[in-house]
C-alpha cells in the first residue's frame, strides 16, 4: 500500500525537475510503516544524509558508523550504509591527497583494513589502485584535481543514484523498496536545491558583471 502510493522516481536524476512529491506528504506516507521499520528507516537517514558526503572524516565518526553497521541484522540496510561510507572515505583520501598530503593518513580515518592496504599501497597513483573496482573514480579525480567543484558534485550525485537504482531492482514491495525510494527523493532534493542555487549564482554573476561593466564605461 505504501509504496503504490508514492509516484515513480525518473530513471535519469537529471530529468528531475523537482521532488516527485513534498517532504510532508512522504512523512504521511511513510507513517504507514510499523515502529520498528520507521526507527530503522531514520537510522539510516541519519547516517546517508547527502550534506554528510562533503565533510571531513575523523577516526571516531567512522569508528560510530562502523559501529552502527555491525549493530544491523539486515544485510541489506548493512551493505546500503557500508557503501556510502566507503564512499565518503575515498573521497576523504582523495581530498586529503588533493591538499598536498604526501602518505596516506593514519589507519583510523580508513576504517576498514582493506582500504587502508590498498590506498596505502597506491597512494601516488590518480585512482589509488582501485579504478577495477570502482570505474567512477578516475573521473572523480580528474574533477578534484582540476577544481571543478560543482561538476564534481554533480557526478557525484550521479554516481549515488546510479547505485541506489541498481539496489532497486528485485525490491518493489518490501521494506528494502522503501528504504530505496526515500535515500533517491533526499538525492532529487538535494540535486534539485543545489541546482537552483547554481542558477541563482550565475544569475548573480552575470549582474555584477553587468554592473562593473557600466561602472567601467
Amino acid at each position: 500500500m505504501l509504496m503504490s502510493s508514492l509516484p515513480v522516481h525518473k530513471t535519469v536524476l537529471f530529468d528531475e525537475k523537482q521532488t516527485p512529491l513534498s517532504r510532508i506528504q512522504l512523512n504521511k506516507r511513510l507513517k504507514l510503516l510499523d515502529e520498528k521499520d520507521a526507527a530503522d528507516l531514520l537510522k539510516i537517514e541519519q547516517l546517508l544524509h547527502w550534506s554528510h558526503i562533503k565533510r571531513d572524516l575523523n577516526p571516531s565518526f567512522v569508528n560510530e558508523t562502523i559501529v552502527s553497521i555491525n549493530a544491523i541484522n539486515n544485510e541489506f540496510i548493512k551493505n546500503i550504509i557500508t557503501w556510502r561510507l566507503e564512499l565518503r572515505i575515498i573521497l576523504a583520501a582523495l581530498r586529503m591527497r588533493h591538499q598536498g598530503q604526501k602518505t596516506a593518513p593514519d589507519k583510523g580515518i580508513f576504517g576498514f583494513d582493506y582500504w587502508y592496504f590498498i590506498m596505502t599501497k597506491y597512494w601516488h597513483e590518480p585512482d589509488l589502485g582501485l579504478s577495477k573496482q570502482l570505474p567512477w573514480l578516475p573521473e572523480v579525480n580528474a574533477l578534484l584535481t582540476t577544481n571543478q567543484s560543482r561538476d564534481l558534485e554533480k557526478y557525484l550525485f550521479g554516481v549515488v543514484w546510479d547505485h541506489y537504482r541498481q539496489l532497486s531492482l528485485g525490491h518493489y514491495f518490501n521494506f528494502e523498496a522503501v528504504i530505496i525510494y526515500v535515500l533517491r527523493w533526499d538525492i532529487i532534493y538535494r540535486w534539485t536545491r543545489y541546482n537552483k542555487e547554481i542558477a541563482v549564482q550565475r544569475f548573480n554573476d552575470l549582474i555584477d558583471t553587468e554592473l562593473q561593466n557600466k561602472l567601467l564605461w
